[in-house]
């Protein structure tokens, strides 16, 4: 059994992270291993690994992931 996590697959059109650039993008598609992004306001599309892609948290009030 793996210690690893699947990572996480997004819808079309969803906003994620990209962690590794430290970016938000759109989610586009997914090819040959590699995640599509495009910046939220259109521009060069541009491609990350999927360990690196994750769903945006809301920040509460107090700035910390997952507060209400």
């Amino acid at each position: 059994m793996s210690d690893r996590a699947k990572p996480y697959r997004p819808r079309e059109g969803e906003t994620v992270r990209d962690s590794r650039r430290r970016l938000t993008g759109v989610y586009m598609d997914t090819q040959g291993g590699w995640v599509y992004l495009r910046p939220e306001g259109g521009g060069v599309e541009w491609t990350a690994r999927p360990e690196h892609i994750a769903p945006l948290v809301d920040l509460g009030a107090d700035g910390k992931e997952g507060a209400a």
